[in-house]
């Protein structure tokens, strides 16, 4: 994962500067790139002296640096971040929370088959579609983002161009090979544009113009609503939740939910799996996760809690949303 995105000619005039333009194209295959890179790290094989990159072979610890991810774009400390802005990229707060709540669920999921058998049956089919599903939507929603920040003024131009399967060489040979890619860029349409997409794009602009406090805080949750609904019912539902045996794997979890050592169906505003503090927790207590609708009720409870969090305990909760900032190196 050490290739150029591109080739560009020398200019050989000495002390001089030569403009070079990097079309969507390109960019777009920059932005996936780093996508990758950020879920990677440099291994040196045991047959070899030279240093490669490779995923992190960890799904919990993908997790974590996802949620890590999410966490600076909403701190505006990523490049292109804009302080004066910081409540523009709203989803990615949440998303933070969210993707750490992943990471509760695989680091319940250990690498043991006894277990699979003996404790939770179908553990080994939520571990490998809880990785799948959040690894693609990373893919996906982190580009997005990141090309915003980067490039504010080539989005509206740029977006329509998105398309994974016409990335430069390089990047196109890494994705490829990334995992369950077949699988998911055919279900995800090559990671396209979509209407959420541009709606979401064009509350954020608009809360970065806006003056009003209370108009603000309706482009937020307008914006984050959105984008639950492109990651929910355009990613995650056709990539995961169709799927019959993880359907079965979730009936089965549901069925010994409460046991003790068990984790529920919950969203935690901590850096925990869980709390006490029944104001900063969201819990499903009935319904199918698999089912739109029931899960789009969860979402949207757990959206209002997240909230009215935010009006109210803002400060708490960028303390926590900056100590899941810090994930980015987990291994």
């Amino acid at each position: 994962m050490t290739e150029a995105v591109t080739t560009l000619n020398t200019n050989r005039v000495r002390d001089s500067v030569q403009d070079v333009t990097l079309e969507c194209r390109e960019l777009w295959s920059v932005g996936q790139q780093e996508a990758i890179r950020r879920l990677s790290e440099e291994h040196s094989p045991w047959y070899s002296r030279s240093t490669k990159r490779r995923l992190i072979p960890d799904f919990s610890a993908r997790a974590a640096r996802i949620a890590a991810s999410y966490a600076r774009f909403y701190l505006e400390i990523e490049e292109g971040g804009m302080p004066e802005h910081k409540g523009r990229f709203y989803w990615m707060g949440l998303a933070a929370f969210a993707s750490k709540q992943v990471k509760c669920a695989l680091d319940f999921i250990p690498e043991d088959p006894l277990f699979h058998l003996s404790v939770v049956p179908g553990a080994s089919v939520s571990k490998n579609a809880l990785g799948q599903g959040n690894f693609w939507l990373f893919q996906d929603i982190f580009v997005w983002h990141w090309f915003y920040a980067r490039f504010p003024e080539q989005f509206a131009y740029c977006s329509p161009k998105r398309d994974a399967s016409d990335a430069v060489d390089p990047v196109n040979t890494n994705m490829t090979a990334l995992p369950w890619a077949a699988e998911s860029l055919s279900t995800l349409n090559n990671l396209r544009l979509t209407n959420e997409i541009t709606q979401a794009f064009n509350d954020i602009r608009a809360f970065e113009v806006t003056t009003d406090m209370e108009s603000k805080r309706v482009l937020q949750l307008s914006s984050l609503m959105v984008i639950a609904n492109h990651e929910q019912l355009n990613i995650l539902q056709p990539l995961i939740y169709e799927n019959w045996a993880f359907k079965r794997s979730l009936d089965m979890q549901s069925l010994i939910e409460g046991v003790p050592l068990v984790p529920k169906r919950v969203a935690s505003f901590t850096t925990t799996c869980d709390t006490d503090n029944g104001e900063r927790r969201v819990q499903m207590r009935e319904g199918n996760l698999y089912e739109e609708a029931d899960r789009m009720d969860f979402i949207a409870s757990i959206a209002e809690r997240y909230h009215l969090l935010m009006q109210r305990q803002k400060r708490y909760m960028e303390e926590v949303i900056s100590s899941i900032a810090a994930w980015g190196s987990v291994r």
